[in-house]
């Protein structure tokens, strides 16, 4: 049965914990005010379905606890609730004495004790008429995609939805390789059908394991959330994207965050934090082996730096083939053509600086000019 991520990560954040929780950190916040700007009240809901203990021992807020310090943050100017489900009865009281702390200071949290799936119904009901963002981070298996299906092809336009969650991609790389070897009665293969909603991944992740060389499953893995994703969301409303989340800059992933969002302003939103979420992680980690060997100074500034002008590099290519055209574009409908294989790592000031140059250099115009960088309206320059 999953447990919620921070459960075996109790002492102090590890680096894709860094990373997750700097996501939420500099998402919810974002997520809940703009959705939740033109409802009456101003009401958002924050759903953790794998809450853990909320924060860590060291002191460190976990991804509940983020939750709570948005709701605080942002008691002035939009109502953030929040609902969170913990199976294990050790962290569920730990997770009771962090909400209480802050049901002292007024905000409306809820807590469950038991398991995810059994509350799902009662979020939604929860969250009538307000903007709501599900939050579903297990250390193994997801919920069995026709539970998830359910709710994603029952959601409403309006309010807005969110969900970010954790593939866990151990679980394909296991299944795979039992897979591979004719092992179909073991656990992880049945375990990954139930995620699937069907024995479809199988032979995909065995292509992709071959065609990779058979070195390793990690575009196995890849290929398994992309077409996840794809099928999670086929006939809805919802957009999505899948990031790849990693304990070192060069192993695979241990997971893969998958985003889905009702509106386009999701997915640069997100994006953005997710770039902001990195640099915290680099300075996590530190610089890598082969950029340590060519600095002066061990600094990850350097890295990251290096790492924006390349991505500067591949944004200015895609604004080009955007606009070839003619035609005007709002950038904020073609975040991931802008951006592209660094969507999630570029800052949006890193755009921000691609388009200035494209349109000092003549070949880019401003059809609209917005106050931030989402807002643009932009064609090629005539």
């Amino acid at each position: 049965m999953a447990t919620g991520t921070d459960a075996g990560l109790l002492d102090s954040p590890r680096p894709q914990s860094v990373y997750k929780h700097g996501i939420l950190e500099q998402h919810a916040i974002r997520y809940a005010t703009m959705t939740a700007s033109r409802l009456d009240p101003k009401r958002a809901v924050l759903f953790d379905g794998f809450a853990g203990r909320g924060r860590f021992d060291g002191g460190q807020a976990a991804s509940a606890e983020q939750m709570m310090l948005a709701a605080q943050k942002m008691k002035k100017s939009t109502q953030i609730d929040i609902f969170l489900v913990e199976r294990k009865k050790e962290d569920y009281l730990q997770l009771e004495t962090v909400a209480d702390q802050y049901r002292g200071q007024g905000f409306d949290i809820e807590t469950r004790y038991g398991d995810c799936g059994d509350y799902l119904d009662e979020v939604v009901t929860y969250a009538k008429g307000a903007s709501l963002f599900l939050f579903l981070d297990p250390c193994g298996a997801m919920l069995p995609f026709d539970t998830l299906s359910e709710i994603v092809k029952g959601r409403p336009n309006w309010p807005r939805t969110e969900f970010l969650m954790n593939f866990n991609a151990d679980l394909v790389r296991r299944a795979g390789g039992q897979y591979k070897k004719g092992q179909l009665d073991q656990p992880g293969i049945a375990s990954l059908d139930k995620v699937c909603g069907g024995e479809w991944w199988r032979e995909l992740a065995l292509q992709a394991h071959i065609e990779s060389g058979e070195k390793d499953w990690e575009a196995a893995a890849e290929a398994v959330a992309v077409e996840y994703g794809r099928r999670l969301t086929r006939n809805t409303p919802f957009g999505w994207v899948v990031a790849p989340v990693r304990r070192q800059m060069h192993h695979q992933p241990v997971y893969f965050l998958i985003f889905l969002t009702m509106d386009p302003h999701g997915l640069w939103v997100f994006g953005a934090a997710a770039a902001k979420a990195r640099q915290k992680w680099l300075d996590f980690l530190g610089p890598d082996q082969e950029t340590r060997d060519g600095m002066l100074f061990d600094a990850v500034e350097e890295q990251f730096k290096s790492e924006q002008t390349q991505a500067a590099e591949e944004i200015t290519a895609n604004v080009r083939e955007l606009v070839a055209d003619g035609k005007p574009k709002k950038v904020v409908e073609h975040t991931t053509t802008i951006f592209g294989d660094v969507w999630g790592e570029a800052l949006e000031k890193t755009f921000s600086l691609a388009l200035r140059q494209l349109v000092a250099a003549g070949e880019v115009e401003y059809v609209e000019k917005g106050n931030k960088p989402h807002q643009h309206v932009i064609r090629k320059a005539s």
